[in-house]
């Protein structure tokens, strides 16, 4: 019998791991009591609450598998899991559709200004002449982080009539490219020259604030930038700064360097701010914990 420890919200009954597992749902268990029981399971499933660290890898001494529902493995340090023979999966597959289209909608809706004539619209105002936006067709998509998660973006934008910039620390495959029609550039070359810029990039000490000043100001007057990464990835100073003054479009976040969110980006013009929800949508949910079960199953050949 395995042993498996829920630490977090999941839709447990989705998980269907079978007879071969005995598995402890506690969601909301404290760090305190799970360096006191860890060492009891060979399996952690976590979301982004729990902290799978040094301290408790050390107190998982049967541990043999950390999974993750979702994109994300910030919370698990996957090097010291990885010298103490632990495997960590994730499900970034899961959350493709929902994170594509989330960067699609903030996409429209601050091309639009959606927010400001709802916001105007509801306080008595008709302020139709002054909220004269711009079409999606025509203008430059570029991609940072051509995953899965970055084509899917890049398919959406060639269907809606956009030109797609592409980059990655990865080599794109040649068809890849020419099925969605992108040009590879240079990351200083896709800042300059798109219209909307989405990131898709893990948080590492390579894209710890890979935006920042410097490269917000390549970027196009009225440009608009998307991040559902990682909030790390982003100076949210340097942002709100450029926002203030006018010298890009807009920004839409679904991530932060602090969760929640503090500081002046809170006060930031033209900039659409939401709690992480990148990936909250039924489908997405149900997928990961589906996946991640599928996983765990596959782990130790079990049925």
């Amino acid at each position: 019998m395995v042993r498996v420890l829920i630490c977090d919200h999941v839709e447990i009954e989705r998980l269907s791991l079978g007879p071969s597992f005995e598995v402890d749902y506690k969601p909301t268990v404290s760090k305190e009591e799970l360096l006191s029981i860890a060492g009891d399971y060979e399996v952690l499933i976590v979301r982004s609450r729990t902290k799978v660290d040094r301290d408790v890898l050390q107190s998982a001494k049967r541990l043999k598998l950390v999974a993750r529902p979702g994109t994300g493995l910030d919370n698990v340090d996957v090097g010291y899991a990885r010298e103490r023979g632990v495997t960590v999966v994730n499900s970034p597959e899961s959350l493709v559709e929902a994170v594509a289209e989330q960067v699609v909608m903030v996409m429209l809706a601050l091309s639009r200004k959606l927010v400001q004539a709802d916001v105007g619209t509801r306080s008595g105002k008709w302020e139709k002449n002054a909220l004269v936006g711009r079409e999606l067709k025509g203008k430059a998509l570029g991609v940072v982080g051509f995953g899965r998660i970055g084509r899917r973006i890049a398919e959406v934008g060639k269907t809606l009539g956009m030109s797609i910039l592409a980059y990655d620390v990865i080599a794109i495959p040649q068809d890849v490219l020419g099925t969605l029609g992108a040009r590879v550039v240079s990351l200083d070359e896709l800042f300059s020259s798109a219209d909307y810029i989405t990131l898709h990039v893990p948080m590492t000490p390579d894209t710890a604030h890979m935006v920042d000043g410097s490269r917000i100001d390549r970027m196009k007057k009225g440009s608009v930038l998307v991040n559902t990464s990682r909030g790390g990835v982003v100076d949210e100073d340097a942002l709100a700064a450029a926002l203030r003054e006018g010298r890009i479009g807009g920004a839409a976040l679904d991530v932060f360097e602090k969760e929640p969110p503090t500081g002046a980006i809170l006060s930031a013009p033209n900039a659409i701010l939401t709690p992480h929800i990148g990936g909250q949508t039924e489908e997405a949910q149900t997928n990961a914990i589906e996946v991640v079960g599928e996983k765990v199953r596959a782990f130790f050949k079990a049925p």
